[in-house]
């Protein structure tokens, strides 16, 4: 089954054309996320330990792990990120993957996923997706997942536009314009991005696509299907945005 998050991954202007911009244009730190993981870990008995980062995106994360003594493997869905994440972190593994398709040749002490089953936007994905990342687990690992809380995710998709620019060192800057709205239990995305560079044509595209926030009792019944009993919800760590949750599974 290919996802809507892999395809998603490879049209989307925000992960393919316009992927150097990606770094500038997410910029919640990587401690909050790092800390939380590495200390479960250590209080398990885990460290260091085996991870997997299952849509690494550029790395920040895994590098932030490898730093603090893990070995970290990676997979994404888009090229242009995966190239990026494996030039920051290039002792460890890449492979370029669905997520709902993801076979790994070694069991994990723990998997690491951030965002991307937000856009599993069916059961049979979110089932899909899960059960994958839970096969990647060794005995006893741990399961890490940042998603999007549906009520608040409806709160907030208020449908104004909103912008944010970025400068280029080499030059040029990058306007990106993102309206969110809600329906039937859906986030609707309409982006568009304005790049000029020196030397270069004006270069406009538009995307649209859609996320399916989880709600804490979809979230638990999914993972205990998918074999993960012992599970731990709270609110997301290192989001500028209150629309998130944290997720431990074993």
């Amino acid at each position: 089954m290919a996802s809507a998050s892999a395809r998603t991954s490879s049209k989307r202007p925000f992960y393919s054309l316009h992927g150097d911009a990606y770094d500038l244009l997410v910029t919640d730190p990587v401690e909050p996320w790092v800390d939380t993981v590495h200390d479960e870990l250590t209080s398990s008995g885990r460290s260091p330990a085996t991870i997997l980062d299952a849509g690494c995106g550029t790395g920040r994360q895994a590098a932030g792990l490898i730093a603090k003594g893990h070995r970290v493997d990676l997979v994404d869905a888009s090229a242009h990120l995966l190239d990026q994440a494996a030039a920051r972190c290039p002792g460890s593994r890449v492979q370029l993957a669905d997520l709902c398709l993801l076979r790994m040749p070694t069991a994990y002490d723990a998997v690491t996923c951030r965002g991307v089953l937000n856009d599993m936007l069916d059961d049979a994905e979110r089932h899909a997706a899960v059960r994958a990342l839970a096969g990647c687990l060794a005995p006893g690992g741990v399961l890490f997942l940042d998603v999007r809380e549906a009520e608040a995710s409806r709160l907030r998709a208020d449908g104004v536009a909103r912008s944010r620019e970025v400068h280029f060192d080499e030059g040029g800057r990058l306007t990106f314009v993102a309206r969110t709205t809600w329906s039937d239990g859906r986030l609707a995305v309409e982006e568009t991005y304005d790049l000029v560079r020196p030397g270069f044509r004006r270069q406009e595209s538009h995307y649209s696509f859609a996320m399916r926030p989880w709600t804490e009792p979809e979230l638990r019944d999914v993972l205990r299907a998918c074999g993960l009993r012992d599970v731990r919800i709270s609110p997301g760590v290192g989001r500028r945005s209150p629309d998130r949750l944290l997720v431990v599974a074993r």
